[in-house]
């Protein structure tokens, strides 16, 4: 989302923005480092297409899909870090077909793991901000999680610790162009009956926390290859 993108932007110099159709790519720097950002839109379909668009028109050398999720792990509080360790897409449903729940069809797999290089990364940025953070499973699904009943199910079932709408399509994109990803969130509610509540409370602040983790992230990578647009 815009406000998500604009926490990172303000970090970034040099921009340029280009336009295509719904979505928005500004390319710049963050320090020393070419980086594009890019707003998606919303769910799985947006955010694989933008990572698509990434990869084809700006060279990227890795993917850091940042934005806000819900709490289904009771340890998690208000503003922590998620660092995802790897991403399901659990509202895929083939079993019909003899495919395990959450398995994209023929993609052999349940799970989109983050890149180890950029988790490791992601470990020293912990060290180094002081940020609570925490490191999971998480689950992604075009659907907003509101309910306990869904909540405890699916994190029962999937061991996840948070729920959002876009992480696991973009690391099934960046998979499948042999890309390193890594997701980052922050917690902005408890995916209960009173999201709507406690969302419009605490957005910002995860919003803004989850984009000085990723920023303190892209300062670090010693990366020559960077973005080069030539969209």
């Amino acid at each position: 989302m815009q406000e998500e993108a604009d926490a990172i932007l303000k970090w970034t110099t040099d921009q340029t923005v280009y336009e295509k159709g719904m979505m928005r790519f500004i390319s710049g720097k963050i320090g020393d480092n070419d980086v594009c950002v890019a707003i998606s839109g919303v769910g799985k379909v947006n955010a694989a297409a933008a990572t698509q668009a990434m990869i084809d028109c700006y060279g990227v050398s890795q993917v850091i899909n940042v934005g806000v999720a819900g709490a289904l792990a009771s340890f998690l509080s208000m503003g922590d870090i998620v660092v995802a360790t790897d991403a399901v897409q659990y509202d895929v449903d083939a079993t019909a077909s003899e495919f395990a729940l959450g398995e994209v069809p023929l993609m052999d797999r349940v799970a989109y793991g983050s890149d180890e290089k950029l988790i490791d990364l992601a470990r020293s940025v912990k060290d180094k901000t002081g940020l609570p953070t925490h490191f999971g499973r998480v689950l992604t699904a075009d659907r907003v999680v509101a309910n306990k009943q869904l909540k405890d199910a699916i994190h029962a079932h999937f061991e996840g610790i948070c729920a959002e709408m876009e992480g696991a399509a973009v690391a099934q994109v960046a998979e499948v162009n042999g890309v390193p990803v890594i997701i980052i969130r922050g917690i902005s509610d408890l995916a209960d009956e009173d999201l709507t509540e406690t969302y419009a409370g605490h957005f910002q602040s995860a919003v803004e926390r989850t984009a000085l983790f990723a920023v303190a992230m892209v300062s670090l990578i010693n990366d020559d290859t960077g973005c080069d647009a030539n969209a």
